[in-house]
């Protein structure tokens, strides 16, 4: 995480310009932007916490980000914004970038309660969710003077301004796993890992989790996307593709198999549609058989080997789960309109948003198609969410069953359903700014 002390152009073409190690893996990029330098000191230090994280700090508006020289949008992930005083210029800003199809998440950020008619026109306006910060004094630093607050004048119209107490050379390039909290929950390698968690079961996320990882094998080197079945104990993936339960899976859980590359080489099977599978284990097993540091083996030996990565979760929240999210890319919450879906997603999102405040989270709704015209429930369930629905899974029953019959996913067999033709375009979505998958 890096402060601004320079213009803000420079920062941003900076932010813009960065590119990940490959050895590190793909890391989320960042930009934030306050007008409060001490709230941007609570956020630098809260956000450089996380080594998936490439971020950078800058002062000024939301606008100001928006007009710098060198911008694009499409390169940046996530773009954290104080609400100022002008809260109408705000609404302006995202207004200019609410109709692009690709793009970062835009998160808001106060230091006071907004108003419910503020919230809603941004969360209509394409706002992923919004921040409540209170600011407080940072409990450690790096370097003597972090410890001072800078002057700071208020202007009718100020300019981005620089944090006179922070430099380049007071805050570390990189965070080192010694150095980070939480970094012992980092895996090493390359991989792009994608996380499916459920709202309920019964949900579809095991249906998507397999459509998702054939369509991004079908534009891959063979070898290089996996799918994991970690719902250990009510696993379907097996069954979808007409594969057995892995005994080795069973070994793992049992405490017989450490999850390294040899591991790999045992349990992970080629599926016809181009997918290495790790199914789950042909024995019940408690969701505790796993421990935390087991998942961190596991993550770093598909990470190594794999491009991409599909995860399937239990529904049940475990302490494993932490390593799997610190790990991930995105997050895809399965869920559909029924009431009880709604509230759980709203849920899972706060929860993972507590520790990963950065790991982009896409609701996809399923079994309904795209509403041309949103109606007053929808309108309803984005509300009770807290961000905006845009994708949506139809159903095909005839199609979904002679897929399982056939052990095949649906983009294979019933290329023009509904489904399949909705799951391939969020594929596209979901890559189009990674040049991944």
């Amino acid at each position: 995480m890096t402060i601004a002390h320079h213009d803000i152009e420079k920062q941003v073409a900076a932010a813009v310009a960065a590119q990940p190690d490959r050895d590190s893996g793909p890391r989320t990029k960042v930009i934030i932007a306050v007008q409060t330098p001490e709230l941007g000191r609570n956020l630098s230090e809260e956000m450089g916490q996380d080594p998936n994280v490439a971020g950078t700090v800058v002062h000024g508006t939301l606008n100001a980000v928006l007009d710098a020289k060198g911008m694009e949008l499409d390169r940046i992930d996530i773009i954290a914004f104080e609400v100022g005083e002008d809260v109408a210029a705000d609404l302006a800003a995202l207004k200019r970038v609410e109709d692009m199809l690709t793009g970062p998440q835009f998160i808001a950020v106060s230091t006071r309660p907004l108003a419910a008619d503020i919230r809603n026109a941004m969360l209509d306006l394409g706002v992923q969710d919004m921040l409540v910060v209170t600011l407080k004094a940072p409990e450690s630093r790096v370097g003597a003077d972090l410890r001072k607050a800078p002057e700071h004048t208020e202007t009718a119209n100020p300019e981005p301004i620089a944090d006179p107490s922070l430099g380049e050379d007071d805050m570390p390039a990189a965070l080192t796993a010694q150095d980070t909290p939480g970094a012992e929950m980092l895996a090493k390698g390359h991989g792009d890992v994608t996380v499916m968690l459920r709202a309920r079961g019964g949900a579809g996320a095991s249906t998507l989790a397999v459509n998702l990882a054939a369509a991004i094998a079908r534009d891959a080197k063979p070898g290089t996307t996996a799918l994991v079945d970690l719902d250990i104990q009510n696993g379907a993936i097996a069954l979808m593709l007409d594969l057995p339960d892995s005994d080795q899976a069973t070994r793992f859980v049992r405490g017989d198999a450490v999850p390294d590359a040899a591991f790999l080489d045992k349990a992970m099977v080629r599926h016809a549609s181009g997918v290495d599978v790790l199914t789950a284990p042909d024995v019940f097993a408690p969701l505790s058989a796993i421990s935390p540091q087991d998942m961190v083996t596991l993550m770093t030996a598909l990470k190594t080997r794999y491009d991409n990565i599909v995860i399937d979760m239990p529904q049940t929240v475990v302490d494993w789960m932490d390593p799997v999210l610190a790990n991930a890319a995105r997050v895809l919450v399965v869920s559909d309109m029924s009431l009880p879906s709604v509230r759980r997603t709203r849920r899972l999102i706060d929860l993972i948003a507590e520790e990963h405040m950065t790991l982009p989270i896409k609701v996809v709704m399923n079994f309904e198609k795209k509403p041309l015209v949103t109606t007053e429930a929808q309108k309803e369930a984005a509300q009770l969410i807290g961000r905006p629905l845009i994708h949506w899974i139809p159903t095909d029953a005839r199609a979904a069953k002679r897929a399982i019959d056939l052990g095949t996913p649906l983009i294979g067999n019933a290329k023009r359903s509904g489904p399949a033709r909705a799951i391939v375009a969020l594929k596209k979505t979901l890559f189009a700014s990674t040049g991944k998958g």
